[in-house]
This record gives structure tokens, C-alpha cells and sequence, in this order.
């Protein structure tokens, strides 16, 4: 009877631990959708003005060498924004999807490119400069890539935010490199932000503790975040002064348990 009650407890926790994931991660799509509507909007508009403009050159008949080499450019030009669009929804879609834990390979400098990428609009809007010191040769982990990126979405987002009501240069610093020591490698997110009060810095990391104001979130993402490093047997501190921005390290092992990813299947 005791163990009964254990294994349908355990079952009831994974099954919170997944509502919690994903409702975070719809949280984290539905901000970047908002953003890249303009990401996608702008080169649309763009390839509508080039085809009208080639439709207009071909109207007025007798076509020129010249203008077939203005076709040739406009061509390629919307080629590159096309693979642009194509390049945005693709990630879109592979960060939205609701996947099991799976292990592998990470090649943690491209996931941080990637985010970054989803958020260039979101980062351009309030005017941020992104400083990026990624360590080269930098090891692959052995991790769930989807999981954490949704750890990186989640910091990228609170330092926009954290920056949006700053005074002076917006910048967001982002540097990789590896910890011998701990045979692991660390992510430092720096962001010249408002700051969190001192008082506050022991429950970010709480369930729906939130600094934020009403309506700008639940106070999920960085327990989620917590929670996902703690999967994969890494950490995640927090450093921050009011009115002197915060940072955030995440220490990541190099090797993690398989056992760790076997025991959250059940999801």
C-alpha cells in the first residue's frame, strides 16, 4: 500500500514537473511570436515591393540587358530573405515542441547563437547591444538541447526586461567557456539591468515568486529554469546590486548520468 502511494505520488509530481515545463515554454513563445511579427513582417513587405516593382518593369514590355540584371538581384535578394522567414519559423517550431527528455550531443555556443537569434527582434526593440565572448573549441555536453535553450530563452528574456526601465547603455553580455576544475563548462549571462534587491535574490528561483508587475508573468520561468540545470546535475546562481544590473551563472557537467534523463521518461 505505502509503495502504491509513493509510485502515484512520484506519478503526480512528473506529471507537474511537465505542466510546468510546458506552460513556461508557451509563456516563452507566445513574447516571441509578438516579437517576430515585425522579424517576419519586414522582409515580406520586402519581396511583395520587388515583385510589384518586377511585375510594373515587365508591364511597360521591351526588356532590356539591364533589366534583366536588376531581375537577377532582386531575385537574390529574395532568396535571402526568404531562407531568412524559413530560418525563423524552423526555430519557431523546434523550440515549441513538446518533446520527452532526450539526451545528446549540445554544442552549447550554437544553441546560444540560436536563441539569440529567435530574440534579435525582441533584443532590438529595447535597444539592446549584445556582447558575446564565447570561449572557442568549447566541449560538447551530453544533454537535452530543447531543454536547455528554454533555460537560456528564459535569462535572455528577464534581462530585456530587467533592462527595459534601466538608465544608460543597455547591453547584455553573454560568455561560455569551460571549468576544468569541475570538469564542466559555465554560461554567464551579465545584464546592466535595474538589479533585485537583496531580500529577493534567495526565492528567484521559487515557484510563481515573481519581481515582475502584474501581467508580465507568473513567476515560473526561473524555477523551471532551476529546475531543468538540476536535471542535468548542474547549477544556476545569481548575482545582482540594485540599480547595478545581474548576473546569472549556469554551470553545466561535461558528462551527465544517463539515469538522470531515464528517471524524467515519464513525462
Amino acid at each position: 500500500r505505502l509503495e502504491k502511494m509513493v509510485e502515484d505520488r512520484t506519478r503526480e509530481l512528473k506529471e507537474t514537473h511537465s505542466k510546468m515545463l510546458h506552460q513556461d515554454k508557451m509563456a516563452s513563445l507566445g513574447k516571441l511570436s509578438a516579437s517576430v511579427v515585425h522579424e517576419i513582417n519586414n522582409p515580406i513587405s520586402g519581396i511583395l515591393s520587388l515583385v510589384m516593382l518586377m511585375n510594373r518593369i515587365m508591364e511597360g514590355g521591351n526588356l532590356q540587358p539591364k533589366d534583366m540584371e536588376q531581375f537577377g538581384q532582386y531575385l537574390r535578394l529574395m532568396e535571402t530573405e526568404t531562407r531568412r522567414i524559413s530560418r525563423i519559423v524552423s526555430n519557431l517550431l523546434a523550440f515549441s515542441r513538446q518533446s520527452k527528455m532526450e539526451f545528446a550531443r549540445v554544442q552549447l555556443n550554437q544553441l546560444i547563437e540560436k536563441t539569440l537569434f529567435l530574440n534579435a527582434n525582441l533584443l532590438k526593440l529595447h535597444a539592446i547591444k549584445v556582447e558575446k565572448h564565447l570561449a572557442p573549441d568549447l566541449p560538447d555536453l551530453t544533454g537535452s538541447e530543447d531543454r536547455v535553450q528554454q533555460v537560456f530563452m528564459n535569462l535572455v528574456s528577464n534581462a530585456a526586461e530587467a533592462m527595459e526601465a534601466a538608465r544608460g547603455d543597455r547591453v547584455l553580455r553573454i560568455e561560455t567557456g569551460p571549468v576544468p576544475e569541475k570538469e564542466c563548462v559555465s554560461v554567464v549571462f551579465v545584464d546592466t539591468g535595474v538589479g533585485i534587491p537583496h531580500g529577493n535574490l534567495t526565492k528567484l528561483f521559487e515557484p510563481f515568486f515573481s519581481t515582475k508587475k502584474k501581467g508580465k508573468g507568473v513567476g515560473l520561468g526561473l524555477s523551471v529554469a532551476y529546475g531543468i540545470v538540476q536535471e542535468h546535475g548542474g547549477a544556476i546562481h545569481a548575482q545582482s546590486e540594485e540599480g547595478r544590473g545581474t548576473t546569472f551563472t549556469v554551470e553545466l557537467p561535461l558528462k551527465t548520468d544517463p539515469k538522470v534523463f531515464h528517471s524524467m521518461e515519464g513525462e
